[in-house]
């Protein structure tokens, strides 16, 4: 405990020391829309998620490959109250195809922009004018390889085909984009490493009448890692991510999910041009339906508020041999009766083991760890 306790002061401490502030100038890029975040999960976590799964919303802006890791059909809907009055909104949804066939995802996203005064060439008022944006996209992921027997780890790979136009009064640009991306995870004694290369947005650009902006294209590359901490997962993640029109961006974050049902979230983003760079959020999931918030500060223009809503459906499609939830809490069960067996806490230990059993009764590891914590009580009689 004590060592994972350090290692995760050290990993905050690294993340905070390596962010070197890069200041972005003026956007260059058309379609600027497409970059902002719609996950509160991943803004939570200092806007990291390309070594990421487990998030609908995170996987479609971030990392398309970890949507493989999608183990029910999946609703979700977010609502982003930005600066200026200016508001965003998306909704995606995503259905496994069972077996080795992957998975498939749509997303539609909108960006709704208060009206403003507009002007003729020498200066006369003509009346209010709308602007917005608008992009729609069909993403698709798929497990390349790892053991047969856990489909939760091995190498995965994703990709998006999106339409996304920009309106300004009578006059609109749009254009065809293209995400791709690798996810790779695996188990390690100690926790689940994960490592993710992503890029989104690459193709054509907006043209306005005569004049033509590139694409917002961004590559990213992340990283993960998760550990238990008194029995409930914990997440480090790191993301660097270089936008085609300024420097390259350093993000750092953690989750703590307590008891699968409670999550809070901090991260940090280098390189802010408004306000101090944290983030923070949190989520609370009650059975099949998830619900995520997520604060960024700006300085003088205010706060960010984001919040988003997530349902799974169906059946569980069979990517692990453990993926319902009675028996994901059932391992849960067990690794908390595993600390208490170290602390000699015997027979709280049984009343893990036996809450274990009782929501997976065919898990032969419950089974045999509750024999042995039984004659551990015997001799401490």
């Amino acid at each position: 405990m004590k060592n994972r306790t350090a290692i995760f002061i050290l990993f905050t401490a690294l993340s905070c020391a390596a962010a070197a502030p890069v200041f972005a100038g003026a956007g260059k890029d058309g379609g600027e829309f497409l970059r902002v975040l719609q996950s509160p999960r991943a803004v939570g976590m200092g806007e990291t998620g390309a070594g990421l799964y487990g998030d609908l919303l995170g996987a479609v802006a971030l990392n398309p490959a970890a949507l493989a890791r999608t183990g029910y059909s999946e609703a979700a809907f977010s609502y982003d109250s930005w600066l200026e009055g200016v508001t965003s909104q998306q909704a995606a949804f995503a259905y496994p195809l069972g077996g080795q066939k992957g998975v498939v995802a749509a997303s539609v996203s909108m960006l709704s922009i208060p009206s403003i005064d507009g002007y003729t060439n020498n200066g006369t008022s003509a009346g209010k004018v709308d602007a917005g944006d608008l992009a729609v996209g069909a993403h698709y992921a798929v497990r390349l390889s790892g053991p047969w027997n856990d489909r939760r780890v091995g190498v995965f790979a994703g990709a998006a085909l999106k339409y996304a136009r920009e309106s300004l009064d009578t006059v609109s640009a749009g254009t065809a984009l293209f995400d791709a991306g690798m996810l790779w995870i695996s188990d390690l004694p100690a926790g689940t490493l994960c490592l993710g290369l992503s890029a989104q947005s690459l193709g054509g650009g907006f043209k306005f009448d005569s004049v033509t902006d590139p694409s917002p294209s961004v590559v990213r590359a992340g990283a993960s890692y998760i550990v238990l901490e008194a029995g409930d997962p914990l997440t480090l993640a790191v993301d660097l991510k270089k936008p085609s029109d300024s420097g390259t961006v350093f993000s750092g974050g953690a989750e703590y999910l307590l008891r699968r049902a409670i999550a809070v979230r901090a991260g940090y983003v280098s390189g802010a041009d408004l306000g101090t760079g944290l983030r923070f959020g949190c989520g609370v999931t009650i059975k099949m339906l998830q619900f995520d918030y997520a604060i960024s500060g700006y300085g003088k223009f205010g706060v960010e508020h984001r919040f988003s809503l997530a349902y799974k459906f169906g059946k569980p499609l069979d990517v692990t041999p453990h993926l319902s939830l009675a028996q994901e809490k059932a391992r849960w069960k067990v690794e908390r009766a595993r600390l208490l067996m170290k602390e000699n806490r015997y027979y709280e230990a049984v009343v893990e083991l036996d809450d274990a059993v009782s929501l997976d009764p065919g898990y032969t590891e419950a089974l045999d760890l509750m024999r042995r914590v039984r004659g551990l009580v015997e001799v401490s009689k």
